[in-house]
């Protein structure tokens, strides 16, 4: 008999967590454990996470959403049916809701932490609430070495978090939205060279400092080499956005692209992926466009470093300094032998953050938490010497 784990996350959209969360339950279908993906139903439409885990034929699980002060029984009523369920949480919602509901019912209880952003008052007072959990819980997963060395500080005397890095997925496709991009259909000249970023436009992303760059490598170079500017998302930071744009005098040259579902047909058009980020976890946009062979700059942020070594497979700058990101603009627009070889070396990085890899990983989580030994033969995946500092690798690491 399979082992139950369940994965539970507060979710309306698919966006990195999720993509996550959907790949490793489907690679684990051949596996020992039995995944189920729940939701909370927040909104009119049924949870996007849940619709594509029923059309792939995994369990799922939707608890009513809302504020409601009963929604902690009713996650431990769904365990209590489940016994001997092994229940994942990620994200501030359902860490501190799952948290609770599993010491009520003493299930067994990992919490995922996927990074915090504190983006508005509202996030910071829950993401406060999820430091709380988080510093207490038995069992934490984080999504970098930084972050699990941050988590570890705060909590004093239990045992380290487990590292389990992102793997590198294709970009996430929704069949209904798919329609080929091309340079033409924005008006960018087939010339150009594009730099892009995708990803949620909230302050904590960078995006201005990304705008102020290229404008200072516009002002160098814009009249020897067409540059453009792709910016796809959404998120409060827009408007300030594209006023700083105008502002600039480069309203032209910089395209808003808004939310995609298929957020690789707008990075198949880049030359450049920049992630300008001031707080991360591991992100996806970033292992997206690792898959996809395109250069990276990004700044040396949570789990950043762990991806890109610095002009091996991509460009590494300081977080909120314009002028070393438009340093590196110009240093990769002008050596395209540079461009060849971080491109030529992006291919080589897909071989290390795999899937294969992240799902071995986790098994060995599940086998720590739940004390079950391996029913099949797989690679041993390392962990450190000390016990109480459990902290997954990589294999390849």
């Amino acid at each position: 008999m399979k082992q139950r784990v369940l994965h539970l996350i507060g979710s309306n959209l698919i966006g990195g967590p999720e993509k996550q969360i959907l790949h490793h339950a489907f690679a684990m279908q051949d596996s020992p454990y039995q995944m189920e993906i729940g939701s909370f139903h927040d909104l009119s439409e049924w949870p996007e996470i849940l619709r594509c885990a029923e059309e792939h034929g995994i369990p799922t699980v939707c608890l009513k959403g809302g504020p409601r002060f009963d929604l902690i029984s009713e996650l431990a009523h769904i365990l209590e049916e489940r016994k001997g369920v092994l229940l994942c949480t990620h994200g501030f919602k359902a860490n501190v809701v799952g948290y609770l509901a599993a010491r009520r019912t003493g299930t067994r209880h990992i919490g995922f932490l996927r990074g915090w952003t504190a983006e508005t008052l509202r996030i910071a007072v829950y993401e406060r609430m999820e430091r709380f959990v988080l510093k207490r819980a038995t069992h934490v997963v984080c999504v970098s070495r930084k972050q699990a060395e941050e988590l570890g500080k705060l909590r004093r005397g239990r045992p380290m978090p487990f590292v389990v890095q992102n793997a590198i997925l294709p970009p996430w496709s929704r069949p209904e939205t798919a329609q080929n991009i091309t340079r033409a259909d924005i008006n960018f000249p087939p010339n150009a060279f594009i730099f892009g970023s995708v990803g949620r436009l909230s302050a904590e992303k960078g995006h201005r400092f990304m705008v102020a760059a290229f404008r200072q490598i516009n002002d160098i170079l814009g009249d020897k080499v067409p540059l453009r500017l792709i910016i796809v998302g959404h998120g409060r930071e827009q408007e300030s956005l594209e006023r700083q744009a105008a502002e600039y005098g480069l309203r032209d040259k910089i395209h808003f692209a808004g939310f995609s579902g298929n957020p690789g047909l707008w990075m198949q058009l880049f030359n450049c992926m920049i992630q300008p980020s001031l707080l991360e976890g591991t992100p996806n946009t970033v292992l997206e466009a690792l898959s996809l062979g395109v250069p990276v700059i990004a700044t040396t942020v949570g789990g950043v470093p762990d991806l890109i070594v610095n002009e091996q497979n991509g460009l590494l700058v300081s977080p909120g300094n314009s002028a070393a990101l438009a340093a590196a603009m110009k240093q990769l627009v002008l050596d395209p032998a540079l461009q060849r070889r971080l491109a030529n070396a992006v291919l080589a990085t897909n071989r290390i953050y795999t899937l294969a890899a992240q799902k071995e990983n986790l098994i060995a989580v599940y086998e720590r938490v739940c004390g079950v030994k391996r029913v099949e033969k797989m690679p041993p995946v390392p962990l450190t010497s000390d016990d109480d500092l459990a902290q997954i690798q990589l294999s390849s690491k």
